[in-house]
């Protein structure tokens, strides 16, 4: 059994700003239909989601969960449900302070302001999500990750949980490469993980490049996420020292073409 744990900022149709969303809603429900794949999907709990709509329900061993982070004790409750029409298992992470007023921007506020916090919230997602796995008993032979929203995975995974999970591999999928990638260096800091000390603004796309395990890099019609790489040469060079596949992939292809990028991607994991 292949046992894949798959992190999201979104998932359609629960949350939605891209094709991110898109894609974390299709690309498990391909994989789900071998019966060899156990993938397990967690994202927050936006409090707009609706409960009763999607038929959420408390997992009793996921009850107020304690999470230290950043030198404080928080509390995460964790509720299942399935994507519409699949048999796909969504985690929702609940923490009051940190998404239950999250509008359905995501990132932004209604008047288009990012959010001064995004950084933390969603390390802080990161960290309790592989933190959950400890309550679920479950171990996955992936974590696979996406984006800026999710990039201290592979830090934390390498720097906090590299004992628990020293068997788990670390797959992180590039959609879009943009400035949010920049983290200032006191979220390490309070993380107890290392850095480069000469800059206050780390470039966490290269760090997290760096402590995964494979990249997948989806370029668009236009070539953007390859064309960005090739522009900055620490990118580039962090990129071709890890293994990596630069895939052509976009949610406007063929449903046929996008089902045989996901049975690839899948292939590639077996291995």
């Amino acid at each position: 059994m292949l046992k894949l744990y798959y992190l999201s900022s979104e998932i359609k149709p629960f949350s939605e700003t891209g094709q991110l969303a898109s894609f974390s809603k299709e690309f498990p429900s391909i994989l789900k239909e071998n019966k060899d794949v156990d993938i397990r999907l967690i994202q927050p709990k936006y409090g707009f989601i609706s409960e009763r709509r999607y038929i959420l329900r408390e997992v009793i061993r996921l009850k107020d969960l304690k999470i230290d982070f950043m030198n404080k004790e928080h509390t995460i409750n964790i509720k299942s449900g399935f994507i519409p029409d699949t048999r796909v298992q969504v985690y929702f992470m609940e923490h009051c302070d940190y998404f239950n007023d999250t509008s359905e921007l995501l990132y932004k506020s209604r008047n288009g302001r990012l959010y001064s916090n995004n950084q933390e919230r969603f390390t802080f997602f990161v960290k309790a999500a592989i933190e959950t796995l400890k309550k679920l008993y479950w171990i996955p032979d992936y974590i696979i990750c996406s984006d800026w929203q999710m990039s201290m995975a592979s830090l934390i995974m390498k720097n906090i949980f590299k004992d628990e999970l020293k068997d788990t591999k670390m797959v992180y999928m590039l959609h879009d490469i943009n400035e949010c990638f920049n983290f200032d260096k006191s979220l390490y800091e309070k993380l107890n993980i290392d850095y480069d000390a000469k800059n206050k603004i780390q470039n966490n796309l290269i760090n997290s490049i760096t402590h995964s395990d494979y990249i997948y890099i989806f370029n668009d019609e236009n070539k953007n996420c390859e064309k960005n790489i090739n522009k900055n040469s620490r990118i580039k060079k962090a990129i071709t020292q890890t293994k990596h596949e630069f895939i052509n992939y976009s949610s406007d292809l063929e449903v046929s073409d996008r089902i045989n990028v996901y049975n690839e991607i899948l292939q590639s994991l077996r291995k």
